[in-house]
């Protein structure tokens, strides 16, 4: 139903209620039982077990469960026992992570107004929010959060903060007349209250019409849970992965098997042989590796203020092609700031950022001293005064503002030219009568007794409605009439500086007589301030950063589309006068799906949108194969932050709501940090691939040294414990150190992965295949060699030292995308140096280590067995970067190079 288009009377005698007594206590309750609490439906927490049994849910994980249970079936406890350790382990790390980030969700859960005010029986009381029901009056104050939503039917000097369910950041002027629009925007309904909001001035009375689900935020919270989450790239890449070395693995394993059997070979051998074969060719590190390298990347991540909720986000954000931000608190720094003042004849720039009291003031760039200057302190001074904000240091020594951030703004210029309201109050300035600002007037006034005993009242307000009401103007500190002239000089100066996306506010002056003078008449004009909500310093720089590496940036928001354009040309969004490059919700709201995805492409603005407006927009875009960052703060976001490839919640401003539908939460607010956060990401990525390289090149020559052996009528060169012990400590350690490569030369200089390639490319295949090859014919030729010189157990441990050593030098050969990684910049990656140290001492105690050597079927190795590991060790590394040169091999890899 339309209500902000109704007449009030017909309202209310729809919703059956009193505006002068309310509805009674016996009808409250007998509608609460048909209503229900006013309570909204919350995300039910997971568990921890929960958390845990996810852990599982993986394929390779399926298949080592299945390793296990044939090793337990075969009698061979001992790899049985070492499959299910790498199982609980994998298990165990994701779990960590997981676990902390649900924890640290869990320690914001405190929002939700708890109290409501309403006229019941004639008589206004306090209850409990979940017990207001249609037909209640709420009463509302400066302060309160709105608990319902409601219909306006007294509004005195009320204003709004709506940003929680509009993303409108400024407060909305509220009033009781009827709204013509049954289509108005959410943002536009100036009649009616919502659910979620705050009152930031003034009071009122509204008439609930709506509780709980059928609220307009109950409305975004149903969306929510129709919102299918999207799985992630890498989710996507990991699972074909994950199939592939299945479908491999059972294969290899069936061909070796069938090939024993028509060889002659016992069936319980092979079947033991199949399953070693199994075991080599499944990465058993893979998951604990995968998982993490996340981890890392996501600690790298909250150390530069991005908190990862989901571990595949970390990934995400290296694939991600465009970034939809919000722009109050994002791109800006949510803190508007004085940045022009007109006086007559004159322009002044004020300098400085923010609330920080620091900056000068400028003409033709030359600094003014306010002091120095009548005109300028007189317009400072008023601002001042007619003023109620304050400014004051937080517990964080941060400067912040108590009260309107307009106001806000005059009081820091103010107090960058030396003019603080306590010092002017400790010098004789006395207030006497305020009036507070009107919405339908645009004006405000307070009124001073000053310390020589004379009586001024300074005004604020709207220019044109400010200027009509002066007769005179101050100018080199001298009053003159103001002519036709002047008016017009004024008129086309507030033009000028509304155009670049000031908000202007005029100030004026007079004397009286007292306090009941009339202060809106035959006042003198001091002046126009021009302020803003500044752009952060990085968020242009980040932009660039963003664009250079091929990935557009789109600003949504519930501004206005003037407000909105002036900070993107500001931030080098906009560029060029293309007014496709701006849609309106409304607009956004009337075209269709296909439209849309038509228009899309060249609009860098959505300006005044709805929920879902952004949920359609971020829909659209993936439709086009785009792989969509979304951010936002309040609780008309979640469902697009939930439908977004990756959402980007607000660690600061966001709602819970907001934060919950996330994947990521932003610790300070900035959009910069997204960019930091897609650069973490993308060579997030890359380590990945450089692990699934080493891994899969150095699982792939355990195959082959064992199929070329039982081809050529060789004892198997390896047994499963050796398999086990070369995929589990000599893999995974430089496996691991892959994960902390710092980025390589270029990693935003190149466009985002196409979203639909596999891990797996050709050129990427072709590598893992010729280096495996190199790698296994090396261990097969030791193994040949010195299987007619040495025992069995010799030759399987020379086998199983070059393989192992092999592997140690290949993280050279992998940790450089183009090139070997044996220079300085090992020296930046202390964990890989760490890493292979301990894979040497382990592979030294596992042919030293008398209970090892009984455990792993080694011999302690000779001088001679050295001299034929060390040869087949390093023999790979020269035909392996020779490898490299061939062109069927080259592949540009996107956020490594």
């Amino acid at each position: 139903m339309s209500w902000h288009t109704m007449e009030l009377d017909d309202l209310v005698s729809n919703v059956n209620t009193n505006l002068q007594s309310g509805i009674t206590q016996k009808e409250a309750e007998k509608r609460l039982k048909e209503y229900g609490p006013n309570q909204l439906k919350q995300k039910k927490a997971v568990s921890p077990w929960q958390i845990f049994i996810n852990q599982f849910k993986n394929i390779i994980i399926f298949l080592l469960i299945a390793a296990t249970i044939i090793s337990i079936l075969l009698g061979e406890t001992i790899e049985a026992a070492a499959i299910a350790v790498v199982i609980v382990l994998n298990a165990i790390l994701g779990f960590i992570t997981e676990y902390r980030a649900e924890q640290a969700m869990d320690a914001l859960k405190k929002m939700v107004p708890t109290k409501a005010k309403i006229l019941r029986d004639n008589k206004i009381i306090k209850i409990e929010a979940k017990k207001v029901i249609p037909g209640d009056i709420l009463i509302l104050e400066e302060g309160d959060k709105v608990t319902a939503d409601g219909r306006l039917a007294q509004a005195d000097n009320l204003t709004v903060i709506e940003a929680p369910l509009t993303g409108e950041s400024e407060p909305v002027s509220k009033k009781t007349q009827k709204l013509d629009d049954p289509d108005e925007n959410l943002g536009d309904r100036v009649n009616m209250v919502y659910m979620g909001t705050a009152v930031a001035r003034g009071s009122g009375k509204a008439v609930v019409i709506a509780t709980s689900k059928q609220t307009e935020m109950g409305n975004i919270t149903q969306m929510l849970e129709e919102t299918e989450e999207t799985e992630t790239p890498l989710e996507k890449k990991m699972a074909h992965l994950s199939h592939t070395l299945v479908y491999i693995t059972l294969s290899i394993a069936a061909i070796v098997a069938v090939l024993g059997l028509l060889t002659g070979k016992e069936i319980v051998s092979m079947f033991y042989t199949a399953l070693a074969l199994a075991i080599s060719a499944v990465p058993e590190g893979l998951p604990a590796v995968a998982t993490i390298t996340l981890a890392i990347g996501m600690n790298r991540m909250a150390k530069q203020k991005a908190i990862i909720r989901v571990l595949p986000a970390v990934e995400t954000l290296g694939s991600t092609t465009i970034i939809c931000s919000d722009k109050t608190g994002t791109i800006t720094e949510n803190e508007m700031t004085l940045d022009k003042i007109w006086l007559p004849g004159k322009h002044i720039k004020v300098t400085g950022k923010g609330y920080k009291p620091e900056g000068e003031f400028l003409h033709d760039n030359n600094p003014v001293k306010p002091g120095n200057d009548d005109d300028l302190k007189n317009l400072l001074r008023a601002g001042l005064l007619c003023s109620t904000a304050s400014l004051q240091k937080n517990e964080k020594d941060k400067w912040e503002i108590a009260g309107d951030p307009t106001e806000g703004a005059l009081i820091v210029a103010a107090r960058k030219a030396g003019i603080e309201r306590n010092s002017l109050l400790e010098n004789g300035y006395k207030q006497i009568r305020k009036i507070p600002f009107s919405s339908e007037e645009k004006r405000m006034a307070i009124y001073y007794e000053l310390p020589e005993g004379k009586q001024i009242v300074y005004v604020k307000g709207a220019s044109s409605v400010i200027l009509n009401s002066c007769n005179k103007i101050l100018q080199e500190g001298k009053q003159s009439d103001i002519n036709d002239d002047l008016k017009k000089e004024i008129e086309n100066n507030n033009n000028k500086m509304g155009k670049t996306g000031l908000r202007i506010l005029a100030l004026a002056y007079k004397e009286v007589t007292g306090k009941n003078d009339d202060p809106y008449s035959r006042l003198t004009f001091l002046g126009l301030a021009g302020m803003f909500d500044p752009p952060r310093e990085e968020a242009t720089d980040a932009i660039a950063e963003a664009k250079k590496a091929g990935i557009q940036t789109k600003i949504i928001t519930g501004d206005q589309p003037s407000t909105a354009a002036a900070i993107g040309k500001r931030i080098g969004l906009l560029k060029d006068k293309n007014e496709n490059a701006i849609l309106h919700g409304k607009e956004l709201a009337r075209i269709s799906q296909e439209d849309l995805m038509q228009k899309i492409k060249n609009t860098r603005i959505f300006a005044r949108v709805s929920p879902e407006n952004k949920l359609d927009i971020v829909k659209a875009l993936q439709k086009k194969g785009e792989i969509v960052a979304m951010t936002g703060d309040g609780v008309n976001d979640a469902p697009a932050l939930k439908k977004a490839n990756i959402g980007i919640s607000m660690g600061i401003s966001g709602t819970m709501v907001a934060r919950e539908a996330s994947s990521m939460v932003l610790s300070d607010d900035n959009y910069a940090t997204i960019v930091k956060a897609v650069k973490q990401g993308r060579v997030i990525f890359t380590n990945i691939k450089k692990f699934i390289h080493y891994l899969f090149s150095c699982n792939l020559s355990e195959i082959l040294v064992i199929f070329l052996s039982i081809v050529a009528g060789f004892p198997v060169p390896l047994l499963v414990l050796h398999l086990l012990w070369l995929n589990l400590v000599t893999d995974v350690f430089p496996a691991l150190s892959l994960g902390f490569e710092p980025p390589e030369k270029g990693v935003m200089s190149t466009a985002p992965r196409d979203p639909g390639e596999k891990i797996l490319t050709r050129p990427f295949q072709w590598k893992i295949g010729i280096q495996g090859v190199i790698l296994s014919l090396a261990a097969f030729s030791a193994y040949i060699y010195s299987f007619n010189i040495f025992s069995l157990e010799a030759a399987r441990t020379i086998t199983f030292l070059t393989l192992a050593f092999g592997q140690i030098v290949h993280v050279l050969n992998v940790r450089k995308v183009n090139g070997f990684g044996l220079d300085r910049s090992l020296l930046n990656n202390k964990v890989m140096l760490g890493g292979l140290t301990i894979t040497i001492i382990l592979q030294l105690f596992a042919v030293y280590v008398p209970f090892l050597n009984y455990i792993l079927t080694t011999v302690p190795p000779t001088l001679s067995m050295w001299i034929i590991v060390i040869t087949a060790s390093l023999v790979p590394v020269i035909l392996i970067q020779a490898a490299n040169l061939l062109p069927f091999v080259q592949e540009g890899d996107r956020g490594g190079k």
